[in-house]
């Protein structure tokens, strides 16, 4: 008898699957997965928070022929947007602007009084000159760059609503 005769064809064993994967690629697609909601929920909502914020900018920036009074009224709009009605609808002239310099963090704060002088005191005078109007937009969108929107924690936040109760 020949030995060779009995041997068999080389039989391959069977393919082996891709699926299931180890738990630890599910592990790692289903924290992939998370992150990239959580990242993208992130975005939306800071992009719904500057919508207003930049809508204003825009409309301050966009005019240059703005006088003081259409700036506070612009400025007065963005305000509602962020802050309580009560707080804010109700305030003008000096009391609307002690409510921006507190809405402004502290180390911003020197300087939006450089840029807006005393404007809201002097708004209603007739020889306003051009240079107080410019000096106030600019005034103006740097509130808007710098105080909104609020932050939701901040100590500025208590300190607006605790004064004007």
């Amino acid at each position: 008898m020949d030995p060779l005769a009995q041997l068999q064809d080389i039989q391959l064993p069977e393919k082996i699957h891709n699926y299931p994967l180890a738990i630890g690629w599910w592990i790692i697609a289903v924290i992939c997965i998370a992150l990239l909601i959580f990242i993208s929920f992130k975005i939306i909502n800071y992009k719904k928070s500057r919508r207003l914020q930049q809508k204003a900018i825009t409309q301050i920036k966009s005019n240059n022929t703005l006088n003081t009074a259409d700036c506070v009224a612009v400025l007065k709009w963005a305000a509602l947007q962020y802050f309580p009605r009560e707080n804010v609808a109700n305030l003008y002239g000096n009391n609307f602007h002690e409510f921006l310099l507190e809405a402004l963090p502290n180390n911003h704060q020197e300087e939006f009084k450089n840029l807006s002088k005393d404007s809201l005191q002097t708004m209603y005078e007739k020889d306003l000159s051009d240079s107080d109007n410019i000096s106030f937009q600019q005034a103006s969108v740097f509130w808007l760059k710098h105080a909104l929107p609020p932050k939701t924690n901040s100590v500025t936040n208590q300190t607006l609503m605790e004064s004007k109760r």
